[in-house]
């Protein structure tokens, strides 16, 4: 028996957790996977690594994390295994074992979230979807989200945290889209600050509705102007999609 690095890709429903990270006393994604991880292998203080935090009602379709272990199951194995325990809100997608090396997080090279929001919800999609009554300017967002693509500074656009030491984050693509009967919102960067993209869409949106001009949405990019107009839209519109390796 040896030691083996497992990469899963996981897709999940946020709605009823507390996030991806562990927290005392609340359930989390994290948190059931250690759990599963644990009783499959009958070892203890396994470290599932994520590729990033998703916050309280934020969903997946596309997270990766990985653990090291010593067994000799195979990466099909531990992704029957694991599904086998997961609630059924949360399921691996994929497994396979990867070098000792490989860190979800660090080895990220870049990372896309989508944001989706609607007119009107049903009861079968309103966890999935921001229920946005207002008008909807698809040629103003845009022009908005050209501005995000020219920028790289989002100090305005987080919650800040003695932990994060710059706020730059270089934006590979940034699209609002009508498909159907809903509004989707593409975003690619090598990085993300907390909250920062859910700050992006809410305060989009309010230039959408003329709330706040063209001209103030493109200040917000400058430290030095404060951020007392940015709005955060809701978590459950907020999906982490893909994450990118080499």
């Amino acid at each position: 028996m040896y030691t083996k690095n497992i990469k899963i890709t996981i897709q999940y429903d946020g709605t009823c957790y507390s996030g991806w990270q562990i927290q005392k006393n609340q359930d989390t994604i994290q948190g059931k996977l250690k759990d599963c991880v644990e009783s499959i292998v009958h070892q203890n203080n396994i470290n599932i690594i994520g590729s990033g935090r998703t916050d309280s009602g934020v969903h997946a379709l596309g997270q990766v994390a990985n653990f090291k272990v010593k067994t000799n199951m195979s990466d099909n194995d531990f992704k029957k295994a694991i599904n086998s325990k997961l609630p059924k809100d949360i399921k691996i997608l994929k497994s396979e074992i990867v070098d000792l090396d490989f860190n979800s997080r660090f080895s990220a090279l870049k990372r896309e979230y989508i944001y989706k929001l609607k007119k009107t919800v049903s009861p079968f999609d309103y966890k999935y979807f921001w229920n946005y009554k207002y008008d909807i300017n698809l040629d103003r967002l845009n022009e908005c989200a050209q501005i995000v693509l020219n920028n790289n500074n989002f100090s305005n656009f987080c919650r800040h945290s003695p932990e994060i030491d710059n706020y730059s984050c270089l934006v590979e693509s940034s699209l609002w889209e009508l498909k159907d009967d809903y509004f989707i919102y593409t975003v690619k960067a090598n990085r993300f600050l907390h909250h920062m993209v859910r700050m992006l869409v809410g305060t989009m949106l309010e230039t959408s509705r003329g709330r706040i001009s063209i001209s103030d949405f493109r200040k917000l990019f400058d430290a030095n102007v404060k951020n007392n107009m940015v709005l955060t839209a809701p978590s459950k519109g907020l999906f982490l999609s893909k994450v990118y390796y080499e």
